[in-house]
Parts: structure tokens; C-alpha cells; sequence
């Protein structure tokens, strides 16, 4: 029987040492919570991998692409480790340890689980891909609760106490923003459009530096509680012009709070440097909202 239900995403970080039958057991385990839990609550946590869901693209450096594809539109997180901490990205020790990091600062719950079940003494290379992880984790402990798990019996409570955690956060805000005084909304929360650039600087076969910039469409929730059926439009744009994004010809869905939608922006010479967007969306008490501002390259 069909149901309302609020999609959350999760994604699954992890070396690529991390046994396939414990990323089996977090979907598995997922799935179960959701079956369990979730229609009861209205919930849905949607699982995401850079393995499943990463398309092919060129132009940054990989863990670039892969932040601005899956890993800042997720809600959550969970990150599991063995015995390898991974390859570094040129900005973070490891994959995993960037999108970690990049979670953290946009106040994202992440869980951190490693794995300690017996296995035989490393040596040679092993041992020295332990070391960075261990001094990774020590760093970590200091302001994050790491936990242990031997077994999958270990990782599944593990797992079922951080999205009980998790999601009953999210509720917290969506019923403390139900409980406002429509007439004390803060006019500056909605669904405020903006653009953002990011710049990367290559060196081509000839020792000369050049920089690329690529910019995104991001639609970004201010308010106390999720906002749902969104959706927005470019205003006034001349048709010769081009100012567009890369989308599908559909609402957007939900944005959670404090959450954001990015978009890809193409732009060419002659591009206008603002353009008036107007966002509509539905607020967590089911009220119809409108949010316009000037998007500005």
C-alpha cells in the first residue's frame, strides 16, 4: 500500500579494504530499518555509493566530482574502515576522510564504525596503510564518538542506534517548526537560489598554469523544516541567451533543512551576469511559499 514519506540520503563511505559482506549487512540492515520503522514515522533513508551512483565526468580532480554528485546532496552518512585509511585526494588524507569532512562542516550526522574482528598479524605494506588510519582515528576520537564492531551482529545494532538517532533529529526540527506561529516565520528562511563557483588550476604539457571554473545552481533550505514539491523557474531570460542548468523535467523533491539541491550552470559568452529566479515550495505545515532573488555570476 502506497505512503507519504520523507527520503533521506545516506551514503555509504569506505576504503576500498572494507569487506563487501559488511557494506552487505549496512544495506541490508537499512532496508530492514526502513521496512520496520520508517513507514511508521514517515521516513525513508535511501542508501548512496560513489559505486552505484557516480557517473563518468571530467574536469576536476575526481573526489571533486564525486563531492559535488553524491556526497554534498546527502543527508547523513556512514563511514566504515578496516585497515586502510585509502589514497589521499589532494586536499584530505583519504577519500573517505574528505567526505567526512565535508559532512562535518555542513553539520551533517555521520557515523563512524570500524571493524576489529580477528585477522592475522600485518606486515610490510599492510602495516604501513594501518598506520595512517590509526593516526586518523586517534585525531578523530578527540571530537567524534567512534565505535568497534566484530561481526555482523556488532554492526547492525551499531547501525540501527544511529538511524534512530539520526532520523529522530531530523524529526525534532520538522515538528519545532510545525509548532511556529505561521504569523512568526522569519521572512529571511526559504529556498534561497544562488550561484557558486569553484576554481581548479591545471598544468598542461607545457608548464603553463591555467584555471577552470565551473559553476552550480544551488537551491539551499534556511528554514526550520523540510521543503517539499520544490521546484523553480528563470525570469525574463532572453531565449538567445544562454543561462541553464542541468535537471529533469520534474519537481524536485524535498529539501531537508538546512539541506541544498545543486545543479550544474551552463554558461557561455555573452551569458548575463544576473538573472531573476523564483523558487516555489511547500513549507512543513503544507503551505504553499514563493522565495525570488537575483542569481548572480
Amino acid at each position: 500500500m502506497a505512503y507519504k514519506s520523507l527520503v533521506l540520503r545516506l551514503l555509504i563511505s569506505a576504503p576500498s579494504d572494507v569487506p563487501e559482506e559488511d557494506l552487505s549487512v549496512v544495506r541490508k540492515t537499512i532496508s530492514q530499518w526502513n521496512l520496520t520503522f520508517g513507514r511508521a514515522i514517515g521516513l525513508t533513508v535511501l542508501p548512496v555509493s560513489w559505486s552505484e551512483h557516480a557517473a563518468t565526468e571530467f574536469g576536476d580532480r575526481p573526489q571533486e566530482i564525486l563531492n559535488g554528485q553524491i556526497v554534498e546532496e546527502s543527508d547523513l552518512a556512514i563511514a566504515l574502515f578496516y585497515d586502510r585509511l585509502g589514497t589521499p585526494t589532494g586536499e584530505a588524507a583519504s577519500g573517505t576522510a574528505e567526505e567526512i569532512k565535508v559532512l562535518v562542516e555542513a553539520e551533517k550526522s555521520v557515523g563512524v564504525l570500524v571493524n576489529t574482528c580477528a585477522r592475522k598479524p600485518l606486515s610490510g605494506s599492510a602495516l604501513g596503510e594501518r598506520q595512517p588510519l590509526t593516526g586518523y582515528l586517534e585525531k578523530l576520537r578527540e571530537h567524534c564518538l567512534v565505535f568497534e564492531y566484530v561481526g555482523a551482529g556488532e554492526l547492525v545494532g551499531h547501525l540501527n542506534n544511529f538511524l534512530s538517532r539520526a532520523t529522530a533529529q531530523f524529526q525534532r526540527g520538522v515538528e519545532e517548526s510545525k509548532d511556529e506561529d505561521p504569523r512568526e516565520v522569519d521572512p529571511s528562511e526559504g529556498v534561497w537560489p544562488m550561484a557558486e563557483v569553484r576554481e581548479t588550476t591545471k598544468t598542461d604539457s607545457k608548464g603553463r598554469i591555467k584555471t577552470q571554473r565551473k559553476w552550480s545552481l544551488v537551491l539551499r533550505n534556511t528554514s526550520r523544516g523540510p521543503a517539499s514539491e520544490v521546484d523553480f523557474t528563470f525570469e525574463n531570460l532572453p531565449e538567445e541567451l544562454l543561462f541553464d542548468v542541468a535537471r529533469e523535467d520534474a519537481q524536485l523533491g524535498t529539501i531537508p533543512p538546512g539541506g541544498e539541491a545543486r545543479f550544474p550552470l551552463f554558461l557561455a559568452l555573452g551569458s548575463p551576469k544576473g538573472v531573476d529566479c523564483e523558487v516555489s515550495w511547500t513549507d512543513a505545515k503544507g503551505v504553499a511559499r514563493e522565495t525570488r532573488a537575483t542569481v548572480r555570476t
